[in-house]
Order: C-alpha cells, then sequence, then structure tokens
C-alpha cells in the first residue's frame, strides 16, 4: 500500500514542470530511510535499557539512558517534521497525504514509521 503511494507520488512528481521536482523525488526516496532511522534509535534504546545496566555503574547508566533517550527524540521530531513535508509535497502535486493521522500523536507517527518499514521489508525486491 504504502509502496505503491510513493510509487504513484513519485511518477505525479516526475511528469510535472515544477523546477523543485528533483529535489521533492529526493525527499520521497528519503523518506523510509528516515522511518528506519527513528525505529533503529528505538531499537537500539530498548536493547540499551535490558543490557546496559548490567555492565555499568548506576550514574553512568542513567546518563547513557538520557542521552539515548534525547538522541531518540530529536529523530522522532525529524521524521515528524518529515512526515509534514511529505503531505505538503502530496498537496503540491495534488496527491492524497500519505500520513492521514495527528501530528500530536507521537506514538501514531511512531507507529506509522513502523508500517512503513515493515512493508518497505515484507515487499523487498528479493536476489535472483
Amino acid at each position: 500500500m504504502y509502496k505503491e503511494m510513493f510509487r504513484e507520488l513519485s511518477l505525479k512528481i516526475n511528469d510535472s514542470d515544477n523546477p523543485y521536482k528533483k529535489d521533492d523525488l529526493e525527499i520521497v526516496e528519503e523518506y523510509p530511510n528516515k522511518c528506519s532511522y527513528y525505529i533503529e534509535k528505538v531499537v537500539s534504546m530498548e536493547s540499551a535499557i535490558l543490557i546496559a545496566r548490567f555492565r555499568m555503574e548506576p550514574e553512568d547508566y542513567r546518563n547513557y539512558i538520557m542521552e539515548l533517550d534525547r538522541s531518540r527524540k530529536i529523530a522522532h521530531d525529524a521524521l515528524i517534521a518529515e512526515t509534514k513535508i511529505l503531505n505538503k509535497i502530496c498537496q503540491i502535486y495534488g496527491y492524497p497525504e500519505i500520513y492521514n493521522g495527528s501530528f500530536e500523536n507521537r506514538n501514531e507517527i511512531a507507529e506509522f514509521a513502523k508500517k512503513i518499514v515493515d512493508e518497505f521489508f515484507e515487499k523487498r525486491q528479493r536476489a535472483v
């Protein structure tokens, strides 16, 4: 579903005479990578929470987790901004917005990113 939406949006952009279409195509192409980056940050933090406390002193562990959480929040904020840009590109080219959820609901955007990553992994091109 999402992979097809990205393809259709890319076709609309490519067929336009918009002078910024190269930049817009790059943003659309990179969006799934932004989702993947955010998911990677979540997984890294969860892994660290499970293991790091056994190999660090309590104060070091707290600081480490705080830094990981800060990094994850920055990635999440960037994902929200990128999603807003993606939807704006959809509007510019007369394509339905790919993200239809609330920008106020951080969990909803996180789940959306996970769906994008899952679909791209599930429908990946297989080597022959």
